[in-house]
């Protein structure tokens, strides 16, 4: 530590400094790792792609097709080498056969044998090959070990609340949760659907042996498709076919899929936070070692004079700055880990835990070390660089080119300190509005509960029961959520071309219930569950895309035509980064394809919602005697949909912090130049203070400075941060204005922090004695 001696408390406050700087950018870093290796962390990954169209709706793409359409694509080319489909579904609730009191809610999905070809799976017992059969699955070996402990699942069977049984071919190894398989059980989809070509509700991913042929593939593949089209249906499906490689599709924002996609702005804006962050370091290193020179000056001539080399002296202070930076990283590991143990670790995907980030922290080292050298080589050979006779009269620090510099360096913590300020208001602002935009249905009092296709089968009787709570006013059921990104979508022929819309599936009193308002036509009746094909109401979208359609049409349905017997208003069905798309709330009629899983209670205002819960919860598994009342989620619908912007939520945490920090630093380096600066005016202030000027002038002198500074900075950063609000808002459907308020707010904040901090740095120097800073000059 004797290195620290001389430079006091200069040395840890830089210390610190650094070490936040660093800090922040690891944590930014884990994120955009997360990101940038998606769908990166398998062999072959690079020959894997996604098949997409927007044949239906000629806007977005969407991944999905048909099991008949997927299997002439992907039969079509000698350069495709596996291909495989899957289809999305709710999580399951199963058990070991016979032992109810084993049942857990798993992540599912049904696929077919040829995936694992598409995709290599580590094998802890069995393998894919007898996927093949029907009613089998395989399980991750972390769900295997929920279920069987120690023993070997491999044979084993396991149930489902239908009383279905699905016999266990293979255990795998848990996969990445940044790997867009990341499931706990793959079920057998065998030939399901093999010749509907209704239901496109199926992904299809395919292995290419050269990758690099890709559009070629993708042409071949309308070829087989298209053989006796015309040819203008020809010309509008190839325009509308593509093949995306599979990481790439991770941050495609115009295609609907069965995951959410990420958004490649949001991912390039913190990686270029955290490498702002390490440059504010840099010039806050810079500022010091400078601040620190005429402190040190006099030991380096000594140095000097006694014979020792510059190259020596160089070195002496590069090993010093390089100690600096160890100390600061040290510190910044010791601020990750302790991050990582509380909710603040939310904010980012991954794990925060030092030993799940073994490469970036060594990566970062090194950034650390290379930032020692590039902060401290400029100083080491200025100060080393001075002949004595200017250092004896100490004129050297005040210098024109000096000053200049500390200025421009310090301006410029400034600017990346509004920037970041500014995008973290506005990222607030944009999440505020996309979560108090008007969804065009109440969501106040409003529970939603995931009851499963068990207590979904008796919602009726499960409806009696909960109103027989005097804090619950209302009940409905639907086949999802009416808020989310990934509802059942069917294409559908009329007048000789596709339509594609969004089906929701609802009970009869479901507008009622979230008072949704009929444009045209009628509201659903309870008479018609007893109609043969039940019957469809669609959003406005829907009509507007396909004029050709009205109230009295008739569409295919899941058993046979099926009438549009009203037009609701359009409502936000999906979060606001999607814009409104075509939709048929869907009445099953007298034989449901499937029980509704979803439920929507109605509470009266103040309820106690715990208790409410509990009811809930029991009276579900009353009607599904497979579930435990700790695996029924109740939750508030606004928190559901509040929390679909977790994302957006989460980088406006991030920059916020990164703001707090960029700013943190820059103050830093403001009570270093302040101080350097407050050291060699000491006589200026002094004979100012002899002629009759008062304390609050000399502080009014040195305050004037850095709030032009700051004036300056400001009028530099806000066209900047307007273009980068402008440019990342874009990746929203809904997009809020960028309001005034934010760049005024962060004016009087920077400003106001600016001059507190000056005022107290400079209050000593101000007030001394004025005679004893002239005896000591």
């Amino acid at each position: 530590m004797k290195v620290f001696k001389k430079t006091g408390v200069s040395t840890l406050i830089n210390i610190l400094g650094m070490s936040v700087a660093f800090a922040a950018a690891m944590i930014l870093m884990v994120q955009v790792k997360w990101d940038a290796t998606y769908d990166k962390n398998f062999e072959g990954h690079e020959r894997v792609f996604r098949m997409e169209n927007n044949w239906i709706d000629e806007g977005d793409f969407s991944a999905m097709f048909s099991r008949p359409m997927i299997e002439i694509l992907t039969a079509s080319s000698p350069n495709i080498e596996a291909a495989g489909t899957m289809m999305g579904r709710p999580e399951q609730v199963l058990h070991r056969e016979g032992d109810k009191e084993s049942a857990i809610t798993v992540s599912c999905v049904l696929v077919d044998s040829t995936l694992f070809s598409v995709f290599p799976f580590d094998w802890v017992e069995g393998s894919a090959k007898e996927f093949t059969a029907p009613a089998t699955i395989v399980i991750s070996d972390v769900y295997a070990k929920m279920l069987f402990g120690n023993e070997s699942a491999l044979g084993k069977n396991l149930q489902n609340g239908d009383g279905a049984t699905a016999r266990i071919v293979g255990v795998f190894k848990n996969t990445p949760r940044n790997f867009s398989l990341h499931y706990g059980i793959f079920e057998n989809l065998g030939d399901q659907w093999m010749s509907d070509s209704s239901e496109w509700s199926f992904e299809s991913f395919v292995k290419l042996k050269d990758p690099s042929q890709a559009e070629e593939t993708a042409s071949s593949m309308m070829d087989a498709l298209l053989q006796d089209a015309p040819e203008d249906i020809v010309e509008q499906y190839r325009k509308g076919f593509r093949l995306s490689r599979l990481h790439d599709a991770h941050y495609e924002r115009d295609v609907r899929a069965s995951k959410t996609s990420a958004n490649k702005a949001i991912t390039v804006t913190l990686a270029v936070i955290a490498i702002l962050l390490i440059l504010i370091a840099i010039i806050n290193f810079i500022n010091f070692a400078f601040a620190e020179i005429p402190f040190r000056i006099k030991n380096i001539n000594t140095r000097k004079v006694l014979g020792e080399s510059r190259g020596s002296l160089i070195g002496r202070q590069l090993l010093h700055a390089g100690l600096i930076a160890f100390l600061a990283f040290a510190l910044a590991c010791l601020v990750m880990h302790l991050v990582a143990g509380t909710s603040w670790a939310s904010y980012v995907s991954d794990s925060l835990a030092l030993k799940d980030n073994v490469s970036l922290l060594a990566l970062m080292l090194g950034v650390a070390l290379i930032t020692a050298v590039i902060a401290g080589i400029a100083p080491a050979l200025y100060s080393t660089a001075q002949p004595a006779a200017l250092v004896l009269k100490g004129s050297y620090a005040m210098s024109v080119k000096g000053k200049a510099l500390r200025n421009v360096l310090v301006g410029l913590q400034f600017v990346l300190s509004f920037l970041f300020i500014l995008m973290a208001l506005f990222v607030g602002v944009q999440t505020k509005y996309m979560i108090n935009k008007d969804m065009g249905f109440p969501q106040e009092n409003t529970l939603q509960i995931w009851c499963g296709h068990n207590a979904g089968g008796a919602h009726e009787a499960l409806k009696d029961k909960l109103m027989q709570n005097p804090s619950i006013t209302d009940v409905t059921f639907a086949d999802n959520m009416i808020v989310s990104d990934g509802k059942m979508g069917w294409g559908r022929p009329v007048d000789g071309k596709q339509i594609y819309m969004e089906v929701l599936p609802v009970n009869d009193d479901f507008i009622r219930f979230f008072n949704l308002q009929m444009v045209e036509g009628r509201s659903f009746r309870q008479s018609d569950n007893q109609s043969e094909n039940g019957c469809m109401i669609v959003n406005e979208t829907f009509i507007q895309m396909y004029p050709q359609l009205h109230v009295g049409s008739l569409i295919s349905g899941h058993m046979d035509e099926t009438e549009i017997v009203g037009i609701v208003k359009d409502f936000n069905f999906k979060s606001l980064q999607q814009p409104m798309g075509p939709l048929a709330l869907y009445l099953w009629g007298k034989t449901p394809w499937r029980n509704f899983s979803v439920m929507y209670v109605k509470t009266v205002p103040g309820t106690n919602f715990k208790e409410v819960s509990d009811y809930i919860k029991e009276a579900v598994c009353a009607f599904d005697p497979t579930r435990e009342p700790d695996q029924v989620n109740v939750r508030h619908l606004d928190e559901w949909i509040e929390n679909m912007y977790q994302n957006e939520q989460s980088l406006g945490k991030l920059i916020t912090i990164a703001s707090f920090v960029a700013l943190l630093i820059a103050i830093i380096g403001i009570i270093g130049l302040v101080f350097f600066e407050t050291q060699l005016l000491r006589k200026e202030i002094a004979v100012r203070r002899v002629n009759g000027a008062t304390v609050g002038s000399i502080l009014q002198m040195i305050n004037k400075k850095y709030l032009i500074m700051a004036a300056v900075s400001f009028i530099i950063a806000t066209p900047v941060a307007y273009w980068l609000m402008t440019a990342w808002r874009k990746g929203f459907a809904y997009q809020a204005p960028v309001p005034v308020w934010i760049f005024l707010a962060a004016l009087l904040a920077v400003a106001a922090i600016t001059l507190s901090v000056v005022t107290l740095q400079s209050w000593r120097a101000a007030s001394a004695n004025p005679v004893e800073s002239l005896k000591n000059e």
